[in-house]
């Protein structure tokens, strides 16, 4: 039986601290409140795909840490291979299964959100747009990611995937609300497989009812982006990278004024401007005869 010295015994706990300090990252959220939202919505969908939660505290949560995510990835090598795309949006789509069976709808699916673990694992994370798939308008969602009259229901998930998949594997943002059609993916550069099979997932969402399974057009996607598929891309060294379109919380819609509408700004007359209207002045107060006869004289 071996005995541990205090010195040894000293090591093992700072090698467990910083193992779990490593391992182990804290998200600080907006307010108790919203880290209270986040919690129970994670709590509903813990298992294979989504991003682990180890505790909580009054305004964080404490989470598995990843290597980096997939906004990372694509920061660092650009566009990807299709069979890496594939296996993100197999992995992707797996993750938002599960989400569904539990009614929710995760509003905010965006590479920022899809986290490659230490693991070698795909996980889906930042549930703090999450709501119950109740049909209403999301509240929280990411600008140009997702349309403004999105609404909380199940192919807001999926669309959002289609349009990760379409930016991983072009490098193009393209915008939410625009109708895609298979010849306009292929000329952004997707392949005819992946941009039929990504065409069908948003019909196939689009035309679900909401009496339909609610995980089964996640399942479908899940399984046609299999096929084909590879490896998940190679995590990349994480830097201090900033979400270009972070999740934003819209409490009043402001009206738009139009140009039409709106009182021009006055601009200060030019030199000949001037000129002319003192001529004017000067003819309306008579002193156009003193100047023509000046000029006959002269």
């Amino acid at each position: 039986m071996s005995v541990f010295q205090p010195f040894e015994v000293f090591i093992m706990i700072i090698q467990s601290f910083l193992l779990k300090e490593r391992l182990t990252f804290t998200k600080q959220c907006i307010s108790s409140d919203h880290a209270v939202h986040e919690a129970q919505h994670l709590q509903l969908v813990q298992g294979q795909g989504v991003v682990p939660l180890q505790g909580t505290s009054e305004s964080e949560l404490l989470l598995s840490e990843a290597a980096c995510s997939l906004a990372d990835v694509v920061h660092h090598r650009g566009k990807l291979p299709e069979t890496e795309v594939r296996a993100v949006g197999a992995a992707a789509a797996t993750a938002l299964a599960r989400v569904h069976e539990a009614g929710l709808v995760h509003g905010d699916v965006k590479p920022a959100n899809l986290l490659l673990s230490h693991g070698g694992e795909l996980w889906l994370a930042d549930f703090d747009a999450s709501v119950v798939a109740d049909g209403r308008p999301l509240l929280r969602y990411s600008p140009s990611r997702t349309g403004p009259d999105a609404l909380a229901r199940f192919d807001t998930d999926i669309a959002a995937l289609v349009v990760t998949l379409v930016e991983l594997a072009t490098g193009f943002l393209i915008d939410p609300v625009t109708s895609w059609g298979i010849g306009d993916l292929r000329r952004l550069g997707c392949s005819t497989a992946l941009s039929t099979e990504l065409s069908l997932i948003l019909q196939s969402s689009a035309a679900s009812d909401v009496s339909d399974d609610c995980a089964q057009d996640a399942r479908n996607a899940a399984a046609m982006l299999t096929k084909g598929g590879g490896l998940l891309p190679a995590p990349v060294c994480r830097v201090h990278s900033a979400d270009s379109t972070p999740t934003v919380e819209f409490t009043l819609a402001q009206p738009v004024v139009s140009a039409a509408s709106q009182t021009p700004t006055p601009t200060p007359p030019k030199a000949w401007q001037r000129y002319l209207t003192g001529l004017a002045t000067a003819l309306r107060q008579g002193q156009v005869s003193n100047i023509s006869q000046a000029s006959r004289s002269s």
